[in-house]
């Protein structure tokens, strides 16, 4: 696009939605995202299917959560909620409320909205977002008194409270939303567009247009007045600038802070930091980004045949050449994964167990001849196009599902399907967005679709469960989330494992390597997910407005501004140790 085309796409998006508004510069704070919301700029519905609770900016300004992980410092930090405690056989869990605290429309935050949420959602499922995995683990909720509340599990779960779909503790993205019962009473759950939206968090929504959202902040948010901490901007505005040429653009003429994830490319974040040297991003050198803990997988339709036969989910790995993708769809800004895991040290001690299992089951192997080998021993023949032909005569195809609004995912789709078709596969690319690719995600109408698996941190435990039968439905209903089983794994040996993990206190390292082990044996000859690559984050930051934001050499948080855990990046937080504020974006004069 040639640049007086493309600055004049970002004058207008910008005249048209936020510069209209007047909004002072040196306080607002402007993040880009990678797409338009597909249900519109007056639904605010976290738990409608489709809703997008990052690119909107709700998950992450309005709505807060109990408690928040952070994976930088390995600090669990208590929000809405003080504290909490199982019972000996760990099937309850008692938490304790902050008091003291009032959603945006004035009315207290207490136990009654804790239990009105979870009864909604218990008696919604599988309606609403993640209601399906709150049924799977909840039997019922009591209030005790106006500040606690008591969760029966219906199996133990010494893990609950990690659980971001059963819970409202956000480690990885987000997590189970508490809803103000005052507001939501009476409504219908998922046609309910809860606008404007009403929350606990430190800003409210001003407005809202196809292209922009746009908060100020609550001078009487309940952080303020008891901490006395006020997050530096006035204002936020998550927008969708345009292509990354604009976003580009954006950066270089400091009118972006903080793109979104997967916008730019390494060369494109490298020219714009060549222009503007207050643009930085985790790294300030190579690789520059963020290791995100969401791996990337390419799920593959366990109950389509030919897909239900591991043989032929291998042939597929091995038709992949995963440093051509590290290279061409990543700038070399990552490397294979061997598996559903980030490559964080915490999880180390449990990977020195398996190097052997690795070696037996060799997942980042590029080896056409062997992929070969496979599908003749499954009783394919080529046709004379190069395409392989089943035993039944049919040709061999697979329909790619892609979010057409995810670049990251549109490159590497393009990237492996050129590369299945080298090898004898019949790809047709499906790009989909909105509630409509959402929904054939999760009602399985694909055979092969580029996934992020979270959340994986320090316990191996959670992305071992997402592979549970529990969560298997039959092809055409919707899957409880997208990693969460939309590829229908069915394998008994493997849930027996996984249950004993969970009934396994985390603390208990060596029980919990040997069941890892045990479970890895299975998974690695089943392959029942494809693994590709680590998740780089490259997130860059403007600095010619704001300050403070971490970075590798000061690694205060995670750098990312489409997970609810960005609260705590605007505003800092109280260290669960010292009590001492941590953090927080500060305002810098403008340069």
């Amino acid at each position: 696009m040639p640049v007086f085309v493309a600055l004049l796409i970002f004058g207008i998006l910008l005249a048209q939605d936020v510069y209209a508004q007047n909004l002072p510069r040196d306080e607002t704070l402007y993040v880009a995202v990678s797409k338009k919301v597909a249900l519109g700029p007056k639904v605010f519905n976290i738990y409608a299917p489709g809703f997008d609770r990052s690119r909107t900016g709700l998950h992450q300004l309005v709505n807060e959560y109990f408690f928040y992980v952070n994976l930088e410092t390995g600090e669990y930090i208590p929000w809405l909620a003080e504290s909490f405690e199982y019972s000996a056989d760990f099937k309850k869990i008692t938490v304790n409320l902050r008091k003291g605290v009032n959603w945006n429309d004035g009315w207290p935050f207490t136990a009654e909205d804790v239990v009105f949420t979870y009864n909604l959602l218990l008696e919604s499922a599988p309606k609403m977002t993640w209601s399906a995995e709150v049924a799977a683990w909840v039997e019922s909720i009591r209030k005790l008194d106006d500040f606690t509340v008591e969760l029966t599990l219906k199996t133990p779960n010494p893990r609950f409270h990690l659980i971001r779909e059963c819970f409202p503790a956000v480690r990885i993205w987000g997590g189970v939303t508490i809803l103000p019962k005052h507001v939501w009473e009476g409504e219908d759950p998922v046609k309910f567009n809860n606008y404007p939206p009403v929350g606990t968090g430190p800003y409210r929504l001003l407005s809202s247009s196809e292209t922009a959202f746009v908060y100020e902040r609550r001078d009487n948010w309940w952080g303020t007045e008891q901490y006395g901490a006020k997050p530096a901007p006035r204002y936020v505005v998550y927008q969708y600038f345009g292509p990354e040429t604009s976003v580009a653009i954006g950066l270089t003429t400091n009118d972006i802070d903080s793109p979104a994830i997967g916008i730019l490319s390494l060369g494109t974040y490298l020219e714009v930091k060549r222009k503007n040297p207050y643009v930085t991003a985790w790294y300030a050198r190579a690789p520059h980004a963020w290791l995100d803990p969401c791996p990337r997988g390419l799920m593959i339709q366990n109950a389509r045949p030919p897909w239900d036969q591991k043989e032929a989910r291998w042939a597929i790995s091995y038709l992949i050449d995963r440093d051509s993708i590290v290279n061409l769809a990543y700038e070399g800004t990552t490397f294979p994964s061997w598996g559903p895991y980030p490559n964080y040290k915490g999880l180390d001690p449990y990977f020195a167990t398996i190097q052997d299992l690795i070696e037996k089951h060799p997942t980042t192997k590029y080896d056409p001849a062997k992929a070969e080998e496979i599908f003749k021993s499954l009783g394919f023949n080529k046709g004379t196009d190069g395409v392989w032909v089943m035993g039944d005569g049919s040709r061999l195809k697979m329909d790619f599902l892609v979010d057409s609004g995810d670049s990251e995912a549109m490159k590497v789709t393009a990237v492996i399907a050129d590369q299945l078709r080298a090898g004898g596969v019949d790809v047709t690319i499906r790009p989909l967005t909105g509630a409509v690719q959402s929904d054939t995600r999760l009602r399985g109408d694909w055979d092969i679709a580029y996934q992020p698996f979270c959340p994986g941190d320090t316990d191996v435990f959670d992305n071992l469960e997402l592979f549970h039968s529990k969560y298997y439905v039959p092809l055409g209903e919707p899957a409880p989330w997208y990693e969460r089983n939309s590829f229908r794994y069915n394998n008994p040996k493997l849930d027996a494992i996984v249950d004993e993990m969970s009934v396994t206190p985390p603390k208990d390292v060596e029980k919990m390597k040997k069941l890892f082990r045990q479970a890895m044996e299975i998974w690695l000859e089943d392959l029942p997910v494809i693994p590709i690559v680590q998740a780089p984050a490259l997130v860059p930051f403007n600095t010619a407005y704001w300050v403070g934001w971490p970075s590798a050499a000061d690694p205060w948080n995670m750098p990312v501004n489409w997970w609810a855990t960005f609260n705590l990046v605007v505003s800092g937080y109280p260290s669960p140790e010292t009590g001492e504020w941590v953090g927080g974006i500060r305002s810098s004069s403008p340069r």
